[in-house]
This record gives C-alpha cells, structure tokens and sequence, in this order.
C-alpha cells in the first residue's frame, strides 16, 4: 500500500545489510575467525583501542570549550544493525572513528584532523580501507541546515540531495546514511542546506514523477534485478544525471533507478530492485516513478 512504502523502502536497507552480514558469519571458517576477520590487528590492540580512548576524553574535553561550532562533535550515521558509524572529533584534538554491527566492532582508526577549502580531512594513524563493513570518508563537507550539522563526503553529495527529495532526510529519528552531529535530529531546519552551489539545481522544490517508457537488457545479481530503463522524463523536467526514482508503482516493490543520462524529453536510468518475496518482477512500460519515496 502506498502508505508503507517509505517503511517499506527502510526495511528492505536494513534487510540488505543483515543479510550481508549473516552471509559472512555462515562463509567464515571457525568460530574465532567469524568475529575477528573483519580485523587489522594493528588498530585492534589493547594499546590503539586505549589511544582511542584517550583521545575521545580529549575532543569531549574540547568540545565542552567550543560553541557554535561548524563542523566539531558527535556524529553518527548506521541502520542500528551491521552499520553503526561513530565520528567524533575536534579541531586540536583530532578525531576517533569507530564501526559497530552485529559482530561487535568492526573498525576502529583516529588521528589529526585538517581544515582546508572548506573540508574537513581526517588524517589516519592507521590504513584507512573503504570496503565492506569498514572505513570512513578522508574529506568531509560541513553542511548546516537550520540548526542542523552534517558531514558529506564530497563524492556523495548528490546522493544527499537524493534522499532530501525522496524524504529521507531531515529525519526524525537516530538512523540514517549520512553524519548528523548527535541530538540534530531533534533540531528543526530551515530552508535548504548550504551544499556547494554548483549541487542547488539537484534540489526540488516538487517530486519528478516518471513512467517506464521502454526497457533494455536485465539481469539478476545477487539479490538484486538490474534493469536498464527509459523514463519519459528529461532536463526540461528537472532531470539530473545520478537523480534518483523510486517505484511507487506497481506497489509493494522495492526499487530505484538512478539517472545514467539525460536528454530533454527522456532519460537512461539503471533501475535496482530487492524482491523481499523472492518472486521475479521484470520492469515494463508503465511503471510509474518517482523522486520521491513517497508517505510514511
């Protein structure tokens, strides 16, 4: 029903991610190695976690001097199962990253912290190794929204303006995909977010609405069905390379396409799709889209 499908859309991420990590657990080979594969042993000894530690106490102390700051605190972005990313850092005292999931602690790095050109780089006592259930962004973007503090990493941008038009931020709640200083979620926000300019024209003042207007190759990968497809929407309806569309109908699906190319009337997307119920559902004209997720 089109009243679930944001709660829909939300409880497929996060049985994508438990599924991930269940498939880990069963393919790895003993007990030990199930819990401590994920591990560089280098930043998981008794003297970097006690590093870590100490450096928390010294950003909390700092953060405690500091007001209104732009980009300083305690951020947080996960699903509450295998993603659980903790950044907390502070201009003299540095940073402590830190993964959480079902496993217990999956990653763990800290260091220095440098802000130049209006970005926030975290510069890494250890290997810092963006793969799977571990690593964080190098550079970081502080954006304010109202009263609200996040940190993008430049490269995913457009996919925070993906999920402001989808109506998945500003959220609610402690969840989400990307950095929000603690407490945030509480705080309204106020017109748009301060993203670099040349990102304004990704944000909509109204959703895109998009019907399949034919369908190339498909195929299935994993548990998921990937369609090359072409919507009946182009630059002169807003369209943007890398816009994301979800399917509104038929219902009950779960699925997004993102835009690859656009022209004026019509664009190339690559259309993903989890089928929660295990059944084969090949996109076809007359799907109907849109850019925004839809109701709670």
């Amino acid at each position: 029903m089109a009243f679930t499908r944001k709660l829909a859309i939300r409880a497929a991420s996060i049985l994508l991610s438990a599924a991930l990590v269940w498939f880990l657990y069963l393919n790895l080979p003993t007990q030990a190695t199930r819990v401590l594969a994920f591990r560089d042993w280098g930043k998981f000894s008794k003297k970097s976690e006690a590093a870590s530690e100490a450096q928390r106490k010294l950003i909390e102390q700092e953060l405690k001097s500091l007001h209104e700051h732009p980009w300083a605190g305690h951020y947080y972005y996960g699903d509450g199962l295998g993603v659980n990313v903790r950044l907390d850092l502070a201009p003299r005292s540095g940073f402590v990253f830190t993964w959480h999931g079902c496993l217990g602690l999956y990653d763990l790095n800290y260091g220095k912290v440098e802000e130049t050109g209006g970005r926030v780089k975290l510069v890494f006592r250890f290997p810092n190794d963006q793969k799977g259930f571990q690593g964080i962004a190098s550079e970081l973007i502080p954006v304010l929204w109202g009263e609200r503090h996040y940190l993008i990493p430049p490269d995913r941008v457009v996919d925070f303006t993906n999920a402001i038009n989808a109506g998945f931020e500003p959220r609610s709640g402690l969840h989400g995909r990307f950095l929000l200083n603690g407490g945030d979620e509480l705080k309204p926000v106020r017109g748009k977010p301060n993203i670099p300019s040349q990102y304004f024209t990704y944000l909509l003042e109204h959703a895109i609405e998009a019907e399949i207007s034919s369908v190339k190759e498909s195929r299935v990968e994993d548990s998921e069905r990937i369609t090359n497809v072409v919507l009946n929407v182009g630059t002169t309806q807003g369209v943007k390379a890398g816009m994301e569309f979800w399917v509104h109908a038929p219902e009950r699906l779960y699925g997004n396409a993102r835009i690859t190319d656009e022209g004026s009337t019509q664009s190339l997307a690559t259309l993903k799709m989890f089928e929660a119920d295990w059944k084969s559902h090949v996109p076809s004209p007359g799907w109907k889209l849109s850019t925004h997720a839809g109701p709670e």
